[in-house]
């Protein structure tokens, strides 16, 4: 399969690790060393509302529709 070396990327999980980098950077103080820092990033996972994680899944679509209607160019996703 060919693909365009400036494909758009659709996947939503850019926006999960968004979410869960401010998450984390919202604890004071911050990880102690590397070993927290999966504990936390767990946690903090466990913790994202599934109202936030629903919309990601749900919005599929519409990344898809304003892909094409955009002909594979700049979206506001």
């Amino acid at each position: 399969m060919l693909w365009p070396a400036n494909s758009p990327d659709l996947n939503p999980i850019e926006h999960m690790w968004d979410e869960l980098c401010r998450r984390v950077q919202q604890h004071h103080p911050p990880p102690a060393n590397l070993g927290q820092l999966p504990q936390w990033l767990q946690q903090e996972c466990n913790g994202v509302p599934r109202a936030f994680i629903s919309n990601l899944i749900h919005s599929m679509r519409q990344r898809c529709v304003e892909c094409l209607a955009h002909n594979g160019g700049h979206t506001r996703y």
